[in-house]
């Protein structure tokens, strides 16, 4: 496919190439919809194996942010940045300078944050060069990670969805197996052990998963080709996607499927097979949309305290998407797709509406 079919394909509205010869920056911006205000997306750091697979990223996960955007009732459209890095050479200052200069030029169309690849200190060489990133500290100076607003979205859309499966929105004595302990992950812990759940976990990383062994002894560690198949209520995949495919679905035994993780499953027809096996998978998008509430309107950053009392509106939201696919007979995923399409239309009408004046120029001409 061409990228203008990728586009049309997808429903894109810009794609931005930036290349910087002196910093070998090499970046592509995809901005997806803007119906309900900027694109707001984060910005990714990662070793692509070519330009086709980070472009393919850059459309799936900017049109991701568009359905979390709109699901979440918040006033932004969804956007990403993806960085094409050869991990031998280090990023610096200048690198991400550069790339705060791309985004300057797209003057509000698009904002950013840090994701996966990319921290703090990394915005803040952008913001040297642009005001559309979001700083992650309030005026109070208290910090609000992101990290942390999306375990917490994750744990309370589990509690959504624990009360659809078991009649109760506690998760006391459930089994919880996580794939990946590591920035997310591992907040995920330190919320689900506010309950007395037992917690099964595993990743790559030895350090991370003797961080958590250390804070909680009872936590039973698996082999990451464990996980996936292990007895447990939930499953969480908390790392990189996609973890459920056609082949590794045949050896769940869990009840729901609620993670951190984008793209959890590799094909979308699965999210049906899923819903007809009985299991309530949560759409990623749905409930790790934490970050998007580090924000409130204007994107004025809230502290941490704010924060993370909004997130616990993913509870809500991800009880509505369970109730609307139980009304019309659809997967969580086909419902939550739905309502944020039906918003993004709902809304668009309304932009239809003239809302600036026309100042008289001369007598034969008008001049917005």
């Amino acid at each position: 496919m061409g990228i203008f079919e990728l586009m049309e394909e997808h429903g894109h509205e810009e794609v931005l190439f930036c290349y910087n010869k002196p910093t070998q920056l090499k970046a592509i911006i995809a901005i997806h919809n803007t119906t309900l205000g900027n694109a707001v997306g984060g910005c990714r750091l990662w070793r692509y194996e070519s330009e086709e697979d980070a472009l393919a990223d850059a459309l799936k996960l900017s049109r991701i942010m568009t359905y979390q955007s709109a699901v979440a009732d918040s006033d932004t459209g969804g956007g990403k940045a993806v960085l094409c890095k050869d991990f031998e050479e280090e990023t610096d200052e200048a690198y991400f300078r550069a790339l705060g200069r791309f985004v300057e030029g797209l003057k509000g169309r698009f904002i950013t944050y840090p994701d996966l690849g990319t921290d703090t200190q990394d915005m803040k060489y952008i913001k040297r060069e642009t005001a559309y990133v979001l700083p992650y500290e309030s005026a109070t100076g208290i910090k609000a990670e992101s990290a942390d607003l999306t375990a917490h979205g994750v744990y309370w859309g589990m509690k959504a969805c624990a009360k659809e499966v078991y009649g109760i929105s506690s998760l006391d004595g459930l089994t919880i197996a996580i794939q990946g302990v590591g920035s997310v992950g591992k907040r995920l812990v330190n919320c689900l052990k506010k309950e007395k759940v037992k917690l099964l976990v595993t990743d790559l990383n030895y350090d991370s998963i003797k961080d958590v062994q250390d804070k909680y002894p009872d936590t039973q560690v698996l082999r990451p080709d464990e996980i996936l198949s292990a007895e447990c209520h939930i499953l969480s995949p908390c790392a990189l996607g996609p973890v459920i495919t056609k082949e590794s679905i045949h050896t769940l035994k869990c009840k729901i499927i609620a993670g951190a993780a984008y793209d959890i499953v590799e094909d979308m027809k699965l999210c049906k097979q899923l819903f007809e096996m009985g299991i309530v998978y949560a759409p990623d998008f749905v409930v790790n949309a934490g970050e998007l509430f580090l924000t409130e309107d204007a994107l004025k950053v809230l502290s941490k305290e704010e924060a993370l009392d909004s997130v616990k509106k993913i509870y809500h939201i991800m009880a509505t998407v369970i109730a609307t696919s139980k009304r019309e007979n659809v997967s969580p995923y086909e419902a939550a797709c739905k309502m944020a399409e039906e918003r993004i239309k709902r809304v668009g009408a309304v932009k239809s509406i003239l809302t600036h004046s026309f100042v008289w120029a001369r007598k034969d001409q008008y001049r917005p």
